[in-house]
């Protein structure tokens, strides 16, 4: 009997192709029995996955007799995997903090890798759910929303939920409030509960700010050296001494913290602050640009 969660059902020829091309890129080497206990496939499957391979991209990999394995030729080009290091070091990653299980991961070797601990924030199942559910139908929700200023108090509140937003430790939705006639940023950790869903009270205005993007202009602390600027130049992949980080307006709050950034350009930095805030460029979309 077939194994109803076996992968080759639900993982075509294309994804076992990506996944012989991402182990020769980054690891170096694969072989016939890396595809069978990954995918669950037969040896003369696997064959004919690495023929494929061989005939999508040419001198890519080379038959290592003393090995038995085959491995990247010097001359290896990626040509279905991604060459961004940030896809590898994300996926590393995930695997360590246990949000993608090794059977999953096209990981093979897992080089020693360690990442700092965050404080748990938990997030209700079902008020979760009932944040999806309203977002799908365009519905608004009565939600119990204790704030820093009113945790022990129940605070009900009528939220037209808009968007997921996450500023680098924690969840938020951004919703339009009806109590303040404005959208804001609510922590999903403080939703005590969802007493009701609803239409909309009244019309939801457009969140203009939200659909705003910025460039935020930074740079390395001036007051460094230029060893340890040039440093921080080649970490950032700076030109000319900066790079551009494109953001929605709102979240502006969150990247200044995120990064230990200065409030406004020019003021004073101390010694610990790496990078610093150069000036924000409101961001045009290309229509306009070409208007």
């Amino acid at each position: 009997m077939t194994n109803p969660t076996a992968r080759t059902g639900r993982w075509g020829q294309d994804r076992r192709l990506e996944f012989i091309d991402f182990r020769l890129f980054w690891e170096g080497r694969l072989n016939r029995a890396d595809l069978t206990a990954f995918f669950r496939i037969s040896v003369p499957q696997a064959s004919l996955d690495l023929a494929a391979y061989q005939e999508l991209a040419p001198g890519n990999m080379i038959y290592d007799r003393t090995q038995k394995t085959y491995v990247a030729a010097p001359t290896f080009m990626p040509v279905l995997t991604s060459p961004n290091s940030g896809h590898y070091l994300n996926e590393l990653l995930w695997r360590e903090i246990g949000t993608v299980a090794a059977s999953d991961s096209f990981i093979g070797w897992v080089p020693p890798a360690a990442s700092l601990p965050s404080p748990t924030r938990q997030v209700d199942a079902q008020i979760l759910i009932s944040l999806i559910r309203a977002l799908q139908k365009g519905e608004a929700l009565t939600v119990d929303y204790r704030s820093m200023t009113h945790f022990d108090e129940p605070t009900l509140r009528t939220i037209h939920p808009a968007s997921f937003a996450h500023d680098g430790f924690r969840w938020h939705i951004r919703a339009f409030c009806f109590t303040s006639q404005i959208f804001k940023d609510f922590v999903l950790g403080r939703i005590a509960a969802v007493v009701d869903s609803l239409p909309p009270p009244s019309p939801v205005p457009e969140d203009t700010e939200w659909e705003t993007y910025i460039d935020v202009v930074i740079g390395p602390n001036p007051t460094y050296p230029p060893n340890k600027r040039k440093a921080i130049e080649h970490d950032y992949q700076m030109v000319d001494g900066e790079t551009k980080i494109r953001a929605r307006k709102p979240q502006l709050y969150y990247l200044k913290r995120r990064l230990n950034l200065n409030d406004t350009p020019g003021a004073p930095v101390d010694e610990q602050q790496q990078i610093v805030l150069l000036r924000i460029e409101k961001h045009l979309p290309a229509t306009k640009l070409q208007s």
